[in-house]
């Protein structure tokens, strides 16, 4: 079984699995506020038509509906509880799930509602933040872990993960609470052990000309979070993508 991966940049992540197509966390604009995209503007109809959108928290850079309404198709959008109504009112169809919550998407196919240590929104504070496991027939469960700091129950679901899409940077030159690092990362690719790790959430959105000073914590996060899991994790495969980029792995 192959499936298909591509990175829109920052935590939005295209899958084609069999039967269905997922997206996550779509962020398709050129700005957000003061942030500006770095590299290619995802074009919806590039994109194609999507089956199911799952959204790991309220926070703008992962839950805009601008973003949302440009989706091809007619998503069925997993939230976490809190913001089916502002889904439904973006004109989407919505289904609240909490952590241990699954949902169906395809025959042998669930997507699960995972812990996630991210603060809330104070516009949404009711909606948690989460991460999800997407599982298929055998061990071909996929973690995205949408924007969390590192947590001990990880590990709980650790013989369950056989590719993670893990957010190893920020917005900004510096990383908050709420986030992992590029090391934190390593550290759960580590824990979960994983056959491949997909770095997100890094690379796209920085504020108007702080590249210029604070190049590095832009471009080379993912860089950084390989030679973290080449010490801490060797047999964990990472593979890079630039925006827009595609890869494949066989399950």
């Amino acid at each position: 079984m192959t499936i298909g991966i591509t990175w829109l940049g920052h935590a939005t992540v295209l899958l084609d699995l069999p039967g269905f197509r997922l997206l996550t966390d779509p962020f398709l604009r050129d700005r957000l506020g003061p942030l500006r995209r770095h590299g290619p503007i995802p074009r919806p109809g590039a994109i194609g038509p999507v089956g199911f959108v799952a959204i790991s928290h309220a926070h703008p850079d992962h839950f805009d509906r601008a973003s949302l309404r440009a989706v091809p198709g007619d998503p069925l959008v997993v939230v976490p509880r809190g913001l089916g109504g502002a889904v439904r009112r973006a004109g989407l169809r919505a289904r609240e799930v909490v952590v241990g919550e699954t949902v169906s998407l395809a025959p042998s196919w669930t997507i699960t509602a995972v812990p996630a240590r991210h603060w809330r929104w104070p516009g949404a504070p009711r909606a948690a933040a989460i991460g999800y496991l997407i599982e298929g027939p055998g061990r071909s469960g996929i973690y995205f872990a949408g924007d969390t700091g590192p947590y001990r129950a990880m590990r709980d679901f650790a013989d369950r993960v056989d590719v993670a899409l893990l957010p190893v940077g920020s917005w900004g030159p510096h990383v908050s609470p709420g986030h992992l690092t590029p090391r934190t990362a390593a550290e759960v690719a580590r824990d979960l052990a994983p056959r491949l790790v997909v770095p997100i959430h890094w690379g796209t959105l920085y504020p108007p000309r702080f590249e210029r000073v604070f190049g590095a914590r832009l471009t080379e996060p993912a860089a950084r979070f390989a030679d973290w899991t080449d010490r801490l994790a060797p047999t964990v495969e990472v593979r890079t993508l630039q925006p827009g980029d595609r890869t494949r792995i066989e399950l």
